[in-house]
Formats: C-alpha cells, sequence, structure tokens
C-alpha cells in the first residue's frame, strides 16, 4: 500500500493557495494532520507496518508545527488523539464543519 499525492497543478495551485491564510495555518495543518492520522489508522489496521512508520512519522512532523496553547497542549490535541486511536467521527464530517467555520468567521470579519 502506498500513500501519494500527485504533483499536478491544481495540486500545487491548492497547496500554494495557503500562503495567505497565515491566520488559519493551525487548523490547515491539524486538519492535515487529521488526514494522515486517518491514513495512519487504516494502514495500522491493514499490517502495512512501512506504510504506517512513514505516517506516523509524517503525523508526529505535523503536530510539531501547532502552536501549543496556555494548557501546555497542542491546537486541537484532544481531537488528534481521538482520530490516532481511530475512535472518531468521519473525517469528511469533521473538517466540512471546520470549514464551515472559518467561512462563518471570514464573512463576520468582512462584514464586520
Amino acid at each position: 500500500m502506498t500513500y501519494t499525492l500527485e504533483q499536478t497543478q491544481s495540486t500545487l495551485d491548492h497547496v500554494n493557495s495557503y500562503n495567505e491564510w497565515d491566520d488559519y495555518a493551525p487548523s490547515y495543518i491539524h486538519n492535515l494532520s487529521l488526514e494522515v492520522a486517518d491514513l495512519f489508522n487504516e494502514a495500522y489496521h491493514e499490517d502495512a507496518w512501512e506504510d504506517a512508520d512513514a505516517l506516523l512519522e509524517a503525523y508526529r512532523y505535523l503536530r510539531r508545527e501547532l502552536p501549543i496553547g496556555e494548557d501546555g497542549k497542542r491546537y486541537g490535541a484532544a481531537e488528534a488523539y481521538e482520530f490516532m486511536q481511530g475512535g472518531h467521527i468521519s473525517i469528511s464530517r469533521s473538517i466540512r464543519g471546520e470549514h464551515e467555520r472559518m467561512e462563518r468567521e471570514q464573512r463576520s470579519i468582512t462584514n464586520g
């Protein structure tokens, strides 16, 4: 089992679009870490150990990029832990909710 992200122009444009979203960077990094956690669980349960190791390493690097809150935990730590344990809601539902929240915030800033 191999997990790759094709480097198409569309993918590169998508990645580059995050450059303008510095205020939301923790949300995007957090959501990406949840996607990696989902892939990790899939690889782990399919006994694809090399893939699971690589995904675990990617997950750790992503989480280390997140800010640490006043409680001493990284942004979204509880949800990330739940995803790594495999006991989570659908990732698409979680990410959709996060995007909807960010859109509401953006509208309130624009209209505010």
